[in-house]
């Protein structure tokens, strides 16, 4: 089974009671797949991308928050993401000690958390679904949006310093990712950024700008 992401483009190949395609973009590339031929007419769709997200963060500063889902209290540098013409709440550091999971010599300890230094980051296409019970709690829990969706998804920002484990994220902690804090605003983030690419190859849905 593999995870493929919405708006990533295939060539059916062969129909019939399984429809076969070959997956064009992302971790699966080039490699064939196949869905029953009622479920491939409702997910292989013809539909239109768009050239680039532009999300732009602009911080603010500290705040101790407390957030009801997840009962607890951190000190966030909160701010403001700007995207296809809405605003959200969003931190980009709750001050938290994490333990550091990401591939390479001297990642698997633990770190302070910090955000990412100001500056223009691309936004990578996700490529796998995260744990859900890192999230699905903002779903269910006192505090949370019972119409919250798509929270398992995490789009990587490339950034070589931590590689790229940096995410844009739903939820309430961060540990330097570009976390969107509102709840209520994470199904448009969400589907503003998986319905771009930036790039050819559709590695890319768009860029982030912290300032």
């Amino acid at each position: 089974m593999a995870f493929l992401p919405e708006f990533v483009k295939v060539s059916v190949i062969k129909e019939g009671s399984r429809t076969h395609f070959i997956i064009l973009e992302g971790e699966y590339k080039r490699e064939t797949a196949s869905l029953k031929s009622e479920n491939a007419a409702k997910c292989l769709v013809a539909a239109t991308r768009g050239s680039g997200a532009k999300l732009v963060a602009k911080m603010k500063g500290r705040e101790r928050l407390y957030s009801k889902p997840r009962n607890d209290t951190h000190n966030q540098l909160v701010g403001t993401l700007s995207f296809n013409g809405q605003t959200s709440m969003i931190s980009l550091d709750s001050d938290v000690k994490f333990w550091e999971t990401a591939p390479g010599p001297g990642f698997h300890t633990w770190k302070q958390s910090k955000p990412l230094p100001k500056g223009t980051y691309k936004i990578l296409a996700p490529q796998h679904a995260h744990n859900p019970d890192s999230t699905e709690f903002y779903v269910t829990y006192p505090g949370g949006n019972p119409d919250l969706k798509y929270h398992t998804v995490w789009f990587p920002i490339e950034y070589a310093a931590t590689a790229n484990s940096n995410f844009v994220h739903v939820g309430n902690l961060s540990e330097g990712c570009v976390t969107i804090y509102d709840l209520t605003k994470w199904n448009d983030v969400y589907r503003y950024l998986i319905s771009n690419r930036s790039d050819k190859e559709g590695k890319y849905v768009g860029t982030v700008t912290i300032e």
